[in-house]
């Protein structure tokens, strides 16, 4: 790798991270005793780092316009570009599509949860800035029990209560981007909810699983504290199990 564009990788990958807030056991880069990022294995597959460092890049974009957004400079006619549709989505039927987020339910994510917002979410702009990240790689999709236009997205991240985030997908519809409007698959919201273990074992007994990872599910469990892969038993875990209703 030559040292410029390796340096490259590394700052594109360290500033995402950074960004982020991501732990230190999740990280790909750490600091020397002089400041300087490195990767932490620096003999690792090129590719892998170059492909990792090109995802980094869109993700710090979505990230910039959290920020833009959340200080009122962003255009307030335009939704957020969350990310295109990850390979997972297009796998179940999904049309490539821009993944937008509406600045409404970036500020209902934003806003804390009190009596007098017991629906708002509370995260954080680093927990947010995430959601890239965490669409392109999901724990499980299952069609929604409530409304058959909408996929659901249980994803590898927790509340502050140590709850799955669950990510509802409303395909095919239309959104304000780049000041035109464009086709797109929306992502309504992003929320954790009480009694998980009930909800995930209702989409079990609901037939409403259309993918589950099984590597992904272990990590939830142990990231949460919560039995889940019970749930999955008899699954044919890491393949599309159905197609999923909102796209008919």
């Amino acid at each position: 790798m030559k040292a410029e564009k390796g340096s490259e990788i590394i700052t594109t990958i360290c500033e995402y991270e950074n960004s982020v807030a991501m732990p230190d056991n999740e990280r790909l880069t750490y600091l020397d005793t002089c400041g300087i990022a490195r990767l932490k294995d620096g003999n690792g597959n090129v590719k892998a780092q170059e492909a990792y460092a090109n995802r980094c890049s869109e993700y710090l974009r979505f990230g910039h316009e959290v920020d833009l957004a959340a200080c009122g400079v962003y255009s307030p006619y335009d939704a957020l570009k969350v990310c295109d549709t990850p390979e997972i989505f297009l796998k179940t039927g999904f049309e490539q599509r821009p993944m937008l987020y509406t600045q409404k339910h970036l500020f209902q994510a934003l806003t804390p949860k009190s009596d007098y917002n017991p629906h708002r979410h509370g995260f954080s702009i680093e927990q947010v800035k995430r959601f890239p990240e965490l669409l392109a790689s999901p724990v499980v999709l299952a069609n929604s029990p409530t409304r058959d236009d909408v996929l659901l997205a249980i994803l590898l991240a927790t509340d502050a209560y140590d709850t799955p985030l669950i990510a509802g997908i409303k395909p095919d519809g239309t959104g304000n981007y780049g000041e035109r409007e464009v086709e797109t698959n929306m992502v309504l919201s992003v929320y954790s909810r009480q009694n998980f273990i009930r909800y995930f074992a209702l989409l079990r007994d609901m037939n409403a699983f259309v993918f589950v990872s099984g590597r992904k599910i272990e990590a939830l469990e142990d990231l949460s504290g919560l039995l889940l892969a019970g749930n999955c038993s008899g699954l044919d875990i890491d393949r599309i199990l159905q197609r999923p209703k909102c796209l008919g």
